[in-house]
């Protein structure tokens, strides 16, 4: 019904500026008429004139809503036409009308006492007046051009309602201006199959999760009792609930992408991807950058997510507990420590159980599942029980050569798949030289930092560690393509 009194109204043979002018101003109309005769009621039954003239003053209130109305107007307006560079001017000019409006309550100062707007003055009047002038001439601009079809988004904001719609439904934008390459297509077709649905789990879902729990943490803060409620550890609480949660997501989106390459009970390739005409290479490019990207997604909107907990920390507490009792130093340290962790760690866990997956062979993965968890379960147990026998040498010994062995395994297996992905062409020369200069630049910048450490006798376990970290970080660049070759061919 709104729409079609909308449509009407525009379809009266009168000018733009009647049809605007008319509508604000009875608006404004109605909403004196109304706030008068509230009054003026809770004069007659409620209060007296004297405590509503004291403490409920008229005049000032008035016009402001008045003045909001008219701006009002000229905003709703307006945003037929959206741009972001819009959006953030009118955040900012409802902002900056709140504050003065409240700002007239407090004119001693926020940190003095509330004091009635009994008296408005020439210069707020005026004020007032020319917000409502610019707001009418504003309004009666942006309705003519409502009007005559001329309100249109601007290009930012049409194209991130695409991408939007396209991560929403998977339908490809309409508004393509040169026809896409099998490649794109391919990829476009994977991405709208199962990894929108990682992105909006993964990444929005796991999110607000992340929100939530981070919210109800600083719910029950105390900056009463600060031997009770440390602040850094409150920071480290969300951070750990996000280092968590990223962890379940990383796990979530493997699963939504493991079956996206799998065909009816995954006996064979999708049939889709199998006979798609592109060389090995180009379709695990094609799935490898739609993976990247998903994982790139998630953990950048759970990362917001956690910048978000510390907005409303900040809204709930006040920033004078900030600035007051706060190392920034020491917080930035731990977050850029947690947030690196998570978004590697996720990196390594969703690629390397994709590479897995991905083979299409159900008995790699149970096997290497199998080992890893059973190796470490019976490691621990027999670890365990040389050190309650007091055999803390044995113990130290099977630890560093399980570790020896573990770190020399995953290093050895990656340059191996490296070199088999090469011969066969599935991984480009460039990728290889790449991955060789991040890895060398990788052990020098440990070795440079070691070099400034006080540094123990075991230092090449240190050495080891990085070696294995880069190797897991790298080895899906060579491990998916040579598993979706072998899933392809089989």
């Amino acid at each position: 019904a709104l729409q079609g009194s909308q449509q009407m109204i525009r379809g009266l043979p009168i000018s733009s500026a009647r049809i605007a002018s008319g509508l604000m101003f009875s608006s404004v109309g109605v909403v004196v008429l109304l706030s008068l005769v509230t009054n003026g009621l809770y004069r007659l039954v409620f209060f007296d004139e004297h405590w509503l003239a004291d403490y409920w003053p008229v005049l000032g209130p008035l016009l402001f809503l008045c003045t909001l109305v008219m701006v009002g107007y000229h905003c709703f307006w307006s945003m037929h036409a959206p741009g972001f560079l819009k959006v953030a001017g009118w955040g900012m000019a409802f902002g900056l009308l709140f504050y003065w409006f409240v700002s007239r309550y407090y004119p001693h100062g926020f940190a003095k006492g509330v004091v009635p707007w009994s008296h408005v003055t020439l210069t707020e009047f005026v004020t007032l007046q020319l917000v409502s002038l610019v707001a009418w001439l504003g309004g009666v601009r942006a309705y003519s051009n409502i009007r005559n079809g001329a309100a249109m988004p601007s290009p930012q904001w049409d194209q991130t309602q695409l991408w939007w719609t396209a991560l929403i439904t998977g339908r490809i934008p309409e508004r393509m201006s040169v026809p896409l390459s099998r490649r794109m297509t391919l990829a476009r077709m994977h991405w709208s199959g199962s990894c929108q649905r990682a992105v909006i789990v993964g990444g929005i879902l796991f999110g607000v999760a992340v929100l939530i729990v981070n919210l109800a943490a600083a719910a029950m803060y105390d900056s009463s009792s600060p031997e009770l409620n440390n602040l850094l550890e409150l920071s480290e609480t969300f951070q750990v609930s996000t280092l968590v949660l990223s962890g379940i997501a990383a796990i979530g989106v493997t699963i939504m992408l493991a079956g996206s390459v799998a065909g009816t009970g995954n006996t064979e390739m999708n049939r889709s991807l199998a006979m798609t005409p592109l060389s090995d290479r180009e379709l695990s490019a094609s799935l490898f950058g739609n993976m990247w990207k998903t994982c790139l997604a998630c953990s950048v909107m759970l990362q917001l997510a956690l910048l978000l907990s510390y907005a409303g920390f900040l809204m709930m507490q006040g920033t004078e507990i900030v600035h007051s009792n706060y190392d920034m130093g020491e917080w930035l340290k731990q977050n850029l420590i947690y947030s690196s962790v998570a978004m590697i760690g996720s990196w390594i866990l969703t690629a390397n159980l994709l590479a897995l997956c991905w083979t299409g062979r159900q008995w790699v993965c149970n096997t290497v599942v199998g080992v890893v968890v059973g190796g470490s379960v019976t490691f621990m147990i027999i670890s365990q029980i040389l050190r309650s026998s007091g055999f803390y040498q044995a113990a130290q010994l099977l630890e560093k050569s399980v570790f020896l062995v573990m770190t020399l395994s995953i290093i050895s297996a990656t340059i191996g798949a490296w070199l088999d992905a090469g011969k066969r062409c599935l991984i480009r020369k460039r990728t290889r030289n790449a991955a060789l200069c991040c890895s060398i630049a990788g052990l020098v910048l440990f070795k440079t930092w070691v070099f400034r450490q006080t540094v123990g006798p075991d230092h090449w376990i240190g050495f080891l560690w990085i070696a294995t970290l880069i190797a897991l970080i790298l080895a899906p660049f060579a491990t998916i393509p040579l598993a979706l070759s072998w899933n392809r061919h089989r």
